[in-house]
């Protein structure tokens, strides 16, 4: 399990860190809510610890910040002033528990641990699947009462999987639950982690319990099959449900068919309402394994667009085929349908809400389809949300952009072919938006021809997706597309040891600021001796050295100002809001203040350099080579 510490108390957030990984969490801490913020907003967490007091931004306005983007991560609120108005202020910000300080670090890890129990697979507080158990108090886990050796890793593996037992984890989702930013793996560390608990658990009696599911990621074979009560039901349950429910609509879409075969000759409305109820059935019955339905729906879509001419008998011999197979005789069952753009402007905040705090401490991918087909919307909802993803359905293309800057969607799946809007268009107007000329589009299509698929392209979408839908395919697709999505928000921004702004990143806000004619004084801090450290004591020093660099330069500077790590031991400050000899004095204080920390490393050395806009250079470069010659000096 993953936990951020936002706490300023660098001794308490050391204490809480051991007595955390000693019970096998990964930790990550941030010395104030601005950093917290930021750990939030890139990283998904399972319990997020937050001190009441803390500079830049405090913790009930960080909490509160948390729950507005719809983040239900459990959140404990740590203080100490044991005053019922910060109980209740705390509580009523969207924190789940409280502690006061000084606390015992026993009860801390109780709290913690209840946090994590919600929602989970065990109400008690030993994880149990069949015979397997797993103990978080004494970090124990045994089958058929035979303990087993697990390394801190493998335990956490397995506490993930037991937590979490109907959930496939990709290896994205592996990492970021289970490790920190000081020691990301590479994708074949995971594997062999994951080859390691699968051979204990064979060792021990539990044969195959680790499934992979191919092309998406691993889960817990046993506790979804031993766990009943959590267990998501199969997909072809599903899928035979919603033929059920939708059986009366399929129903209506055969009659407009078979009406127009009997009326030859056709007037135009007739001749396109059949033509719109063949794609319709065309794009559907292949999920519900009637893919020869499919076939003859095509048939009778190209005949009805009159690029087939058919003899009549021939056509009503298909279409009287298309009702064996549609075996309609059955009375239509009435069922609820997907949320429609009707329904959206009046629930949505409460059905938002509701699916964002129903998966807590997982990452949920929230995803918007736009499809005019009710049958299309529903089974994309029953495919997708089981996978951590919140669908959002809207069968009206017009109401569009509202619930767009309603959900802030992270993926955006479109029909092509829609009555309002063609999706192809609407695409093109999102890639002219600016706010989101970057989200992921998907679109679902009946068509496989070139044409089609040149055009999706030239509009600007990511991938398309044939119908009929195949489950797997679009699950692997989407899965890929947003782990891609992942990785470059994570890489795009922050460089993962010192959690500043990366070089490109930071290079593009300075640059903002010349050209917004900002007076600007910009500084180089740079650790000459990094590489002489790394060789002679280890990259684990090195890397320490650079976490305290950055941890300390947030702590000094303000939120306005720009922080930058552009490697080799390289930071970059920017800053506004004052003049370059305050700002070398800023930074002798920083020195000061790390080198007291590193009294037993006598080879670090810091050297650092200020310069200003616009009178020592016009511009990013030339600031930086006249910083860098004051460096040299």
């Amino acid at each position: 399990m993953r936990v951020l510490v936002v706490e300023d108390d660098l001794i308490v957030t050391d204490a809480i860190t051991r007595s955390l990984s000693e019970h096998h969490y990964a930790v990550d801490t941030a010395e104030d809510g601005a950093i917290g913020w930021e750990c939030v907003e890139s990283t998904t967490y399972d319990l997020i610890l937050i001190d009441v007091g803390l500079p830049k931004l405090d913790g009930i306005t960080l909490c509160q910040r948390i729950r507005d983007r719809g983040c239900g991560t459990p959140i404990l609120l740590m203080t100490a002033k044991d005053d019922s108005t910060y109980r209740i202020r705390g509580l009523d910000s969207g924190a789940d528990d409280y502690l006061a300080k000084p606390f015992d670090l026993e009860e801390l890890q109780a709290r913690v641990r209840a946090l994590l129990r919600r929602g989970t697979v065990a109400a008690s507080p030993v994880l149990t699947i069949g015979k397997l158990q797993l103990d978080p108090r004494s970090c124990q886990v045994t089958y058929a009462e035979k303990l087993l050796p697990l390394t801190p890793k493998e335990y956490s593996l397995l506490e993930l999987f037991l937590r979490h037992p109907s959930r496939v984890f990709s290896c994205g989702d592996i990492i970021e639950h289970l490790w920190t930013f000081d020691d990301p793996p590479q994708e074949e560390s995971v594997k062999s982690h994951i080859k390691g608990l699968r051979q204990k658990l064979k060792a021990g009696g539990a044969v195959d319990w680790i499934e992979n599911v191919y092309g998406l990621g691993y889960r817990l074979r046993e506790g979804i099959e031993a766990n009943p009560e959590q267990s998501t039901q199969s997909y072809d349950n599903q899928v035979a449900q919603l033929w059920e429910q939708y059986r009366g609509l399929m129903k209506e879409r055969f009659t407009v068919i078979q009406h127009a075969v009997d009326t030859y000759p056709l007037s135009i409305e007739l001749r396109e309402a059949a033509e719109r109820a063949a794609h319709k059935l065309a794009g559907v019955l292949g999920m519900f394994d009637r893919d020869e339905g499919t076939q003859i729906a095509r048939q009778l879509e190209k005949q009805f667009e009159a690029q087939a001419e058919l003899p009549v008998e021939e056509v009503r011999s298909m279409v009287r085929r298309l009702g064996d197979i549609l075996n309609l005789s059955a009375p239509a069952e009435s069922g609820g349908s997907p949320l429609n753009s009707s329904q959206m402007s009046d629930s949505e905040s409460e059905v938002f809400r509701n699916r964002r705090d129903a998966k807590q401490s997982l990452r949920s991918w929230t995803v918007l389809a736009v499809d005019d087909d009710p049958i299309i919307l529903a089974t994309l909802k029953q495919l997708l949300e089981p996978w951590g993803m919140c669908l959002t359905g809207i069968d009206n293309p017009l109401q569009f952009w509202t619930v767009l800057s309603a959900i802030n969607p992270d993926l955006l799946i479109l029909d092509v072919e829609m009555p309002q809007m063609n999706g192809v268009a609407l695409c093109q107007a999102i890639r002219a938006n600016p706010t989101w000329q970057s989200l992921p589009i998907v679109f679902l299509t009946a068509h496989q021809d070139t044409a089609t698929v040149q055009q999706i392209f030239a509009a600007g979408a990511d991938d398309y997706v044939v119908k009929p839908i195949v489950g797997q395919e679009l699950l692997s697709r989407l899965t890929q597309r947003l782990e891609r999505l992942r990785l470059l928000q994570t890489l795009s921004t922050r460089d993962s040891i010192t959690g500043l702004a990366n070089q490109f990143y930071s290079s593009q806000a300075i640059e903002a600021q010349f050209r917004n004619h900002q007076t600007t004084s910009l500084a180089i801090l740079y650790i000459p001796t990094l590489r002489q450290i790394n060789i002679e004591q280890g990259h684990t020093l090195g890397n320490q050295i650079l976490k305290q660099t950055g941890q300390c330069l947030q702590a000094s500077f303000c939120d306005g100002e720009i922080l930058g790590y552009w490697r080799n031991g390289e930071f970059i400050i920017a800053s506004s809001q004052t003049t370059k000899a305050l700002l070398q004095q800023q930074l002798l204080e920083v020195v000061a203040m790390l080198q007291q920390q590193h009294l037993e490393t006598p080879n670090l050395i810091y050297r650092y350099a200020a310069v200003n806009y616009p009178t020592d250079g016009l511009t990013l470069r030339s600031l930086y080579q006249t910083a860098s010659l004051c460096l040299e000096g």
